[in-house]
């Protein structure tokens, strides 16, 4: 890894990316955007789902530039052109053994590969961390499962929206009183994408102490679940059992979401301190609210929360989310206007981070794109790349990684062992 100032974090390092779906195509896309090399390993006759069928129907719900298929739609659909940024394509059947043999030889050019299968799938096809290992030893394997690799679950499937209900998520998201809501954005997914990265830096320290490589067991519900620390240490001491109770939060008060001008418009606002309690009472000009003895501290506030709502949405009603959101953070306020999806795209503050960019993707034209969820003082992100289409990089990866010449890959594309375009019927 390049350690040179202004220059990627992860320049050098090499991953091979057998990730599908969304928590480890996240992380493999953060790791692109460290500035590693990213190939993504897929099979003709099983792409990832991220790129849609190879021939969809006229109901298939896949999300397409201006709703059109295009000739080659598994090369534009928005999931994918999102999630593959700065990644080499190639395709390889790991089923054939000229396939798997080809694949231990990217094994052993990499410095990471990353899976998030079914626990058992790398291991029925001969490819499990012990294959892998040996033929590398300082690989760092990151395997993404659901479960984790042990125990009487570890074979189980699952999406983000499982994972909410499994995890316990799902219990604690809702009105109160209400019954238990998904959060309608696959939540765990982004993040056991963010967690699995870092993990994988862990582990690289580990390798650079030491000289070896290592498994990372990571089981995408106990990471989400983890979210839930607070709900979990509280079952384990009390016997309590945590339930909805909207935007409420168990000890602060005021803290919740109020309505602004405008349609379907909020500012949060939390409340932890008696300095920020304060600050609230003048930003929305009330200071004798400070000396009302429903709100004299955060017990009574807490119990009288619904009047306190009541007077805090008659402010934040009269004014725009933005404008409310300023005003209540200049006097120290913990607060934040709740954007629409839409707004994202020109927040300023989002701006001025450098958080989207502009991509011109040749399948699926132009469009805006999520980069990095963090930056660093001496490490630039990686100048956006957009995605590949499927194998698009077969010649110059097993050329140039493992020094096939082109008639030995077009012989294997005359086997189906790679191409590039997708063999649905195999």
């Amino acid at each position: 890894m390049a350690t040179t100032q202004n220059r990627p974090a992860l320049e050098g390092l090499r991953i091979l990316d057998l990730s599908q779906v969304a928590a480890g195509p996240y992380a493999t896309m953060f790791l692109g955007f460290m500035g590693a090399e990213v190939i993504k390993l897929e099979s003709r006759s099983r792409m990832d789902i991220n790129r849609g069928r190879a021939k969809p129907g006229p109901g298939d719900p896949r999300v397409y530039p201006d709703g059109e298929q295009g000739e080659r739609p598994y090369n534009r659909t928005a999931h994918h052109v999102h999630r593959n940024i700065n990644k080499l394509s190639v395709t390889l059947d790991l089923t054939a053994d000229r396939g798997k043999e080809l694949f231990l030889d990217l094994v052993r050019v990499c410095d990471v590969l990353v899976e998030n299968y079914r626990g058992s799938v790398m291991d029925r096809l001969g490819l499990g961390y012990d294959a892998v290992s040996q033929a590398n030893p300082q690989l760092i394997y990151l395997k993404i499962s659901s479960q984790g690799a042990t125990g009487p679950e570890a074979n189980y499937g699952s999406l983000g929206s499982t994972l909410e209900q499994t995890a316990g998520l799902a219990s604690i998201t809702g009105y109160e009183g209400g019954p238990p809501l998904m959060t309608n954005e696959v939540y765990p997914d982004p993040v056991v994408g963010i967690l699995s990265f870092g993990a994988l830096m862990a582990a690289l320290r580990r390798r650079r102490q030491t000289g070896l490589g290592c498994l990372v067991d990571l089981s995408q519900r106990e990471v989400t679940s983890m979210l839930l620390g607070e709900s979990v240490l509280d079952f384990s001491v009390t016997g309590r059992v945590a339930g909805t109770m909207g935007n409420k939060h168990r000890d602060m008060a005021p803290h919740g979401v109020y309505p602004c001008t405008g349609d379907d418009m909020w500012v949060a606002v939390s409340v932890g301190s008696e300095d920020e309690w304060l600050g609230l009472c003048r930003a929305i000009g009330q200071p004798d609210l400070a000396r009302d003895p429903r709100f004299q501290d955060r017990t009574n506030r807490h119990e009288n929360h619904e009047a306190l709502n009541e007077i805090i949405s008659g402010w934040t009603g009269e004014r725009d989310h933005y404008q409310a959101m300023h005003l209540l953070q200049a006097d120290g306020v913990p607060a934040g206007a709740v954007l629409k999806g839409s707004e994202t795209i020109n927040d300023p503050h989002l701006e001025a981070r450098g958080f989207w960019d502009v991509v011109d993707n040749p399948e699926a034209g132009r469009y805006m794109q999520t980069t990095l969820p963090w930056m660093l003082s001496k490490s630039p992100r990686q100048t956006t790349v957009t995605a590949a289409g499927l194998g698009e990089h077969n010649y110059q990866v097993f050329n140039g990684l493992l020094g096939l010449s082109a008639s030995e890959i077009d012989t294997l594309v005359e086997q189906g062992i790679t191409g590039d375009v997708p063999n649905p019927e195999a």
